[in-house]
């Protein structure tokens, strides 16, 4: 195996070793056949087994029953942003504004139909998550739409909200902690987190929601019809499909995600106390402790020259992708599920280290 860095990228992001070797060889030649499994026909039986078995393996998981339809569908969540509403959006929609992403939502959903801004933490920065205390829900929204996992800023809510019609973008938590999927009206989010490579989408709606779907321009844009066609109404990114498999596959050899949570939980701490016990030379960005993020670990340093004296050198020193979004600064640390364990204490190692030099 040729050397590996550890990539805090907040995606694309790394993905585990195990299957990126196994959709390498996939990719040349699929189950001994002489050929790669980019290049079979999406409704033939190879890749038909293929998507079969990954939608099983999903529900698996989550612990889905025949409530919900598992989707794998082109674009991002940038996409579904509008799709979503031009679904569903009749009346009108609540939507909890906590960040970048949430924030873009709600923008693409005006673009459709009325909304309901339910809480904002747009005045502090998006520092936090509004409080559920805080939240103004309307009594007949047609869906309440939430980001779990704001990227940009570091911080999740603990626990998802129980409504209805729940709505979530769950792009960067997606399978790294048990979801209450079961409970919601549709969760999707972008595969390059923690499922795959850019491209895929995976979207999980529950059944209940087609009858409320409004008449879209096109069937491509209609759950039910993607749902009805197993994701083929046009021919969807088949080798995006396999590596989702081989990661469904992964996370159930890995324990699942009960599993996946402890140990993201682990990596986080050791991030997390290294920050808290720096004397103030790093400063968690996340005002709300309780929600800091387990899958985006942001946080600043005394000055911009030190930011970027840090981003350089953890570079050097096979770390990276530190360097935090474009509009906020600072650092950022993602630390998705194939984010092993020792990358996340190389990491504290090496921030411990540059505060002593430089604090």
């Amino acid at each position: 195996m040729s050397y590996r860095i550890f990539n805090f990228s907040a995606g694309p992001a790394m993905l585990p070793t195990e299957v990126l070797e196994k959709s390498a060889a996939a990719l040349v030649d699929y189950q001994g056949k002489g050929f790669g499994i980019a290049e079979v026909s999406h409704r033939g039986k190879e890749f038909e087994a293929v998507n079969d078995e990954a939608i099983a393996l999903c529900k698996k998981l989550l612990g889905l029953g025949d409530t919900h339809d598992v989707v794998f569908l082109q674009g991002g969540a940038t996409a579904f942003f509008t799709i979503i509403p031009m679904n569903f959006l009749h009346n009108s929609a609540d939507y909890l504004v906590s960040g970048e992403w949430s924030k873009k939502a709600a923008g693409s959903g005006k673009e459709v139909g009325k909304l309901n801004i339910v809480a904002t933490s747009e005045a502090s920065n998006f520092d936090h998550s509004p409080l559920p205390n805080e939240w103004k829900l309307s009594g007949d929204a047609d869906y309440f739409h939430v980001c779990t996992n704001e990227t940009v800023h570091g911080h999740r809510l603990p626990a998802w909200p129980k409504h209805p019609n729940l709505i979530v973008d769950a792009s960067s938590e997606f399978l790294s902690r048990p979801h209450p999927v079961s409970e919601c009206a549709l969760v999707y989010g972008g595969a390059q987190k923690n499922l795959g490579p850019a491209g895929v989408v995976l979207a999980i709606v529950r059944k209940d929601m087609y009858p409320r779907q409004k008449k879209t321009p096109s069937k491509l844009w209609s759950f039910k019809d993607q749902a009805e066609n197993k994701s083929m109404i046009n021919t969807p990114p088949t080798f995006g499909v396999y590596v989702l498999l081989e990661i469904f596959r992964w996370l159930e050899a890995q324990g699942g995600l009960a599993a996946m949570e402890k140990r993201n939980a682990t990596k986080a701490a050791l991030i997390y106390d290294t920050i808290d016990q720096s004397n103030g030379f790093y400063k968690g960005t996340v005002s709300v402790k309780e929600q800091r993020s387990h899958m985006n670990v942001t946080y600043r340093l005394p000055s911009e020259e030190l930011t970027d004296e840090l981003v350089k050198t953890a570079a050097k020193n096979g770390m990276f992708g530190l360097k935090g979004y474009r509009t906020v600064g600072g650092i950022r640390a993602s630390i998705y599920n194939a984010m092993p364990v020792e990358g996340a204490q190389s990491l504290a190692q090496f921030m411990k280290d540059f505060a002593s030099k430089k604090a």
